[in-house]
């Protein structure tokens, strides 16, 4: 029976750790999330415009960490269940101090419970950039395994970053992971470019365009590729690839897909780390399937349940600031627009403030990570002695 508080279209005001440890075991088929980065920035300030177009509302968050944000039951936990996460927390917090040893606590408890409730077809994609990027692909290593790491993806920007002491820092990073071997994926494509255009344009003519060095033939016309193998035109042994209408599998750079620039771009809420629709539409296009539930346990201005309402997923949603209730519905209302006549999204949204309840055997423990190291073998330090 499906956990009621859970339902498609549930929008959570709340702190996303208890409610995530509501949802039941594997029942989310994506998570797509867009976290803080531990940037150090004490607060990033936006101005969200209103729903009548006149002023607009404050929205604010920090992106600085100390052990005072961390609880010291998450350390307890991860230290006696998770030792190889603990592993991670540790050398973060030597190698990069303390704020990334608490940051890395902090998310890490979560993304426990996101392993958890993602279904053994299920995929994560966590955003995140090179502020934390090494210690969160490590601390990612020790919770899915890094067996089921599946792609570092960078997504690449335009704009204005100073580079006087180093190269502009102009790209994100996506880590996705699969839940197990099980998890699916549907290939995306991209626009061929001039080069293979060219290249297109003259196989055509003569029905196929053989790679030597790679031993590989792509076929356009099979009468005219026999005839090519029966006067001796092509060597023995080739591998033989249909033509598939010339449209590249995307590869894990992006860079197609633009920032979304200045105040006058329709995109844009007011909410100073926004993300581009596009971006999460490409997510939700490979790692899921219409019908399919999307999680976004970090869900701001709702840039995650745009998408998957766009694309037919379901979609839950979490989010700490009460202003992600109305920039949410506002959004649906004017870039979804799927309501039927007579619906509203003030209705069809459902916003909770209370953490949902497990349906599943919530006493029963969740199965165990299996281990990326072995147990480490010498001394630890206590909790005591992480913090201080």
């Amino acid at each position: 029976m499906p956990n009621t508080d859970t339902l498609n279209r549930t929008l959570f005001i709340a702190d996303n750790l208890p409610v995530l440890r509501g949802i039941d075991s594997e029942s989310v088929d994506l998570i797509a999330t867009d976290p803080p980065f531990n940037k150090g920035v004490k607060a990033f300030e936006g101005i969200v415009a209103a729903g009548t177009g006149k002023g607009g509302k404050k929205v604010s968050y920090k992106d600085t960490w100390t052990w005072g944000d961390v609880q010291e039951e998450w350390t307890e936990a991860i230290q006696g269940d998770h030792p190889n996460l603990y592993t991670v927390i540790q050398a973060a917090n030597t190698a990069a101090g303390e704020d990334m040893g608490a940051f890395l606590c902090w998310l890490g408890v979560r993304v426990l419970e996101m392993h958890r409730i993602l279904k053994p077809t299920g995929s994560i994609y966590l955003h995140i950039d090179h502020t934390a990027h090494a210690y969160a692909k490590a601390m990612m290593d020790a919770i899915f395994g890094r067996e089921n790491f599946r792609n570092e993806i960078v997504w690449c920007y335009k704009g204005m970053s100073p580079g006087r002491v180093r190269f502009s820092q102009q790209h994100d990073t996506l880590l996705f992971y699969a839940k197990t071997k099980q998890a699916g994926f549907n290939v995306q494509r991209g626009e061929p470019d001039e080069g293979s255009l060219k290249t297109y344009a003259a196989a055509e003519r003569i029905g196929y365009n053989a790679n030597h060095s790679r031993m590989l033939v792509t076929i356009w016309d099979w009468e005219k590729y026999r005839k090519a193998v029966d006067e001796g035109k092509i060597p023995s042994g080739m591998r033989e690839v249909e033509f598939g209408g010339g449209a590249p599998p995307l590869r894990d750079w992006w860079a197609d897909i633009k920032m979304l620039g200045g105040p006058k771009n329709r995109e844009k809420t007011g909410y100073p780390t926004q993300k581009p629709l596009a971006l999460y539409e490409r997510i939700i296009n490979a790692s899921s399937n219409e019908g399919d539930l999307v999680l976004d346990p970090f869900a701001g201005c709702a840039t995650t349940c745009v998408a998957a309402e766009i694309l037919g997923r379901n979609w839950i949603a979490i989010d700490i600031n009460e202003e992600a209730e109305r920039v949410t519905k506002k959004r649906l209302r004017e870039e979804a627009r799927l309501p039927r006549q007579g619906q509203s999204w003030d209705r069809e949204v459902k916003t909770r403030k209370s953490p949902p309840r497990r349906t599943d055997d919530g006493a029963k423990a969740a199965p165990e990570l299996v281990l990326v190291s072995p147990r480490p073998s010498g001394p630890r330090m206590s909790v005591r002695e992480l913090r201080e």
